[in-house]
């Protein structure tokens, strides 16, 4: 049974689209709160982007991490796409302290993605 959840999202069309370079960007983050040790913290990760014009493959770097935006990297995946994709993955954490914060930073080494939206990271605290 949930006893906390918190999301921050943005819909595609609400934003500029914007191209992601070699540095990592925040997206958005998360608070988990009421964590009592033990408790499953759901966090569900959301990013819609597309690959620039000049490239024929697009690639991302999607990466959550924990405590600070420059934190420990909890979940990463490197994802590719000849037009565009919505990527959507799931990370289960096992709760230690009562508060938690989360941060979906995305990243392109050769500026191969530009994100569209939409974006969204959800946390989910588990009795």
């Amino acid at each position: 049974m949930p006893k906390y959840t918190h999301a921050n999202s943005a819909n595609e069309g609400t934003f500029t689209p914007f191209l992601i370079t070699d540095k990592e960007v925040v997206l958005t983050s998360v608070i988990a709160m009421h964590v009592s040790p033990g408790n499953r913290i759901i966090l569900q990760m959301e990013v819609g982007w597309e690959k620039p014009m000049n490239w024929d493959m697009g690639e991302i770097e999607i990466v959550l991490r924990k405590d600070a935006p420059d934190g420990p990297v909890i979940y990463w995946t490197l994802e590719s796409c000849f037009v565009s994709a919505h990527t959507i993955v799931e990370q289960i954490e096992i709760g230690e302290n009562p508060v938690h914060v989360y941060y979906l930073s995305v990243l392109s080494s050769e500026h191969r993605a530009i994100i569209v939206g939409p974006y969204l990271l959800k946390c989910t605290v588990m009795e």
